[in-house]
């Protein structure tokens, strides 16, 4: 038997799993080509010689209310990983970890298990810095609007703050084309703010393309509330540094993204009998497991489809782009959100046009036969470990044991021909191209 071996848990769990596939089949796995893991000398050196900007030794000197905004438990970003060089630094500067603020950018993603912030911040920060969980619902203040007319809702954490820098990575993202830089300070924004960055800008459909409205919005945002310095990681399968860059992101950050396309990209599964994608490192929940699903969406349509995640936290928790609902109330939710962000002008103009101007459906062919998507199920591994449950989903099959699964491809492909199984080992690290109207996927 092959084996391949892939992690899943992150956060709560972290540990290996073990798939076994005949020696007989056509398996193939998709790494990314990362480098080695970073070494303490060498985060040492990119911090000590920042891009565009002094270290932070002597950005922080003489500041009486630091922030140091990072990524929530939905992003992958390690970082335990920097927090003590970065408090190191602070030392230097004469503030102790009792003086500096942690702010978790939620966004609208709600409640964050402690323990999980513990190990992904780190047990020295966790402790020793005051760690507050950013709530898009209470303690923002309006600072203002974009030119794209956005208004500006910010945590009040920063009002305050005399010093604003960001920790967080670079990850395909299907409204902007890649996150991280400017648009970590979404995570520390109002509700309003966010639905209005959502729900007014069109995305860029999966292409990875970073020169879009929204993103020009969000960097306009970070300059208004004075995010200008950040750290921002990449990491390998294993959830291990591999590139660090620091300093002046609206400098960096279109070599950030570069970095992110040239590493990860993973060629279309066009050939694959069964499609596999590990979501580690983002299986925290099924909500963000279906960051990892570009491969699943661009599998061959009788392709059997598989995806990973231990899910601890089950179905968990967006605000805008909830999991888990019916298609109706998906639908009426996205149109709740649209309407809220229009002008009203708009809304009698839309309202007048379906009144008065409606367009009869066309007639339907009796050749037209319509894809039932339950048809295909998805399959969803959920290795044990993980305790919360998750609600029976439409077109989703969960299981518990691998071995389940190894028999519905046997019975599915009972031929002597070998099964073709293309593996995706850190789907939401991972970039496929494809043209942005066959990945028409929603979320943050």
């Amino acid at each position: 038997m092959k084996e391949i071996e892939l992690r899943t848990g992150i956060w709560h769990d972290d540990h290996f799993v073990r798939l076994t596939f005949p020696d007989s089949w056509d398996v193939i796995t998709h790494w990314p080509n990362t480098p080695p893991r970073l070494t303490d000398n060498q985060i040492t050196e990119r911090i000590n010689y920042p891009i565009g900007q002094a270290p932070l030794r002597d950005l922080a000197k003489g500041t009486k209310y630091p922030v140091i905004v990072v990524d929530d438990l939905a992003r992958p970003t390690p970082v335990s990983r920097i927090m003590p060089f970065l408090l190191k630094e602070f030392e230097i500067a004469g503030i102790q970890p009792h003086g500096i603020r942690v702010l978790v950018a939620t966004g609208t993603h709600g409640h964050q298990d402690p323990l999980a912030l513990a190990n992904k911040i780190g047990p020295t920060a966790y402790e020793r810095c005051r760690v507050i969980v950013h709530d898009d619902l209470k303690n923002s203040d309006f600072i203002g609007t974009t030119s794209f007319g956005t208004p500006v809702y910010v945590n009040a954490e920063l009002r305050k703050a005399d010093l604003i820098i960001g920790v967080g990575g670079v990850y395909p993202q299907h409204t902007t084309g890649f996150g991280g830089g400017s648009k970590l300070i979404l995570g520390v924004l109002g509700r309003k703010s966010i639905r209005t960055l959502h729900f007014r800008h069109k995305g860029v459909g999966g292409t990875y393309n970073i020169d879009n409205d929204f993103r020009r919005d969000v960097t306009e945002i970070a300059s208004l509330v004075g995010l200008n310095t950040m750290y921002t990681m990449h990491i390998n399968d294993r959830l291990e540094v591999v590139s660090l860059m620091c300093g002046d992101h609206f400098k960096y950050y279109p070599e950030a993204a570069e970095y992110s396309k040239s590493r990860y990209t993973a060629p279309l599964p066009d050939d694959a009998d069964v499609v596999i994608v590990n979501a580690f490192p983002s299986d925290v929940s099924y909500t963000f497991v279906r960051k990892a699903m570009k491969p699943i969406r661009c599998a061959p349509q009788g392709a059997m489809k598989i995806v990973i995640g231990s899910m601890y936290e089950g179905i968990g928790s967006h605000g805008l782009f909830q999991q888990g609902l019916s298609e109706r109330a998906r639908a009426y939710k996205a149109l709740y959100n649209r309407v809220r962000v229009m002008q009203p002008r708009v809304i009698l103009q839309k309202i007048i046009k379906n009144v008065f101007f409606r367009r009869q459906p066309p007639v339907q062919s009796k050749n037209d036969v319509p894809v039932d998507p339950t048809v295909e199920p998805m399959w969803l591994y959920r290795p044990e470990g993980a305790v919360a449950p998750i609600q029976v989903l439409d077109g989703v099959l969960i299981v518990r044991a691998w071995e389940v699964i190894l028999k519905a491809i046997h019975d599915r492909y009972p031929g002597n021909n070998p099964v073709r199984v293309r593996i995706y080992p850190c789907g939401s690290l991972q970039c496929l191209d494809t043209p942005a109207v066959q990945d028409q996927a929603a979320g943050d």
